[in-house]
């Protein structure tokens, strides 16, 4: 199930790929091998996207997939980034994070953890009996990876961690 491609996710994926020096749209499918409609559509808002994708673009663009997601945080990841940083500002976009503590707290992220997160939440974005933001649900997510990251446990030990942690959050915390 997708989850829903808000007009800042959209902004802020058009913004990182003219940072990634992809000129248009249609250069940036044409690399990856993605329908050019498809892309547009996410960039524009019109269309869904999931969490393999956000993922993918986060990947492809180099960037931070709580910030592509949130707004919130340093937008990339490593040192040297301020020419990348500049074209951002130019689409409009604050590189000074909303909260304090979040500039460098993603900016070594396990990105195939956080699409497990990710992809098992997806049914929660789609939930219109959930009496949580959209929002309020991404952030649970990143808190649920801030738990799960640190633990020393086998991997179907933190799936389960994690669907036990989405199933408290679907049935009322």
């Amino acid at each position: 199930m997708p989850i829903k491609l808000t007009e800042d996710i959209a902004k802020r994926l058009r913004a990182a790929r003219k940072a990634a020096s992809f000129k248009s749209a249609k250069d940036f499918a044409n690399q990856y091998k993605i329908p050019l409609s498809t892309y547009s559509q996410h960039e524009t808002g019109k269309r869904s996207i999931n969490a393999e994708l956000i993922i993918n673009y986060s990947s492809y663009f180099q960037i931070n997939p709580y910030w592509l997601l949130t707004g919130n945080g340093e937008p990339f990841f490593g040192n040297g980034q301020k020419d990348r940083k500049a074209i951002l500002e130019r689409e409009n976009f604050s590189i000074s994070p909303k909260v304090n503590d979040q500039q460098n707290k993603y900016s070594q992220i396990d990105l195939a953890l956080l699409k497990k997160i990710l992809l098992a939440a997806e049914p929660l974005f789609e939930d219109k009996s959930l009496q949580l933001s959209y929002a309020g649900l991404i952030n649970h997510c990143f808190e649920i990876y801030d738990t799960v990251s640190t633990l020393a446990a086998e991997t179907e030990e933190k799936e389960k961690i994690i669907n036990l942690t989405l199933s408290t959050i679907k049935h009322g915390n």
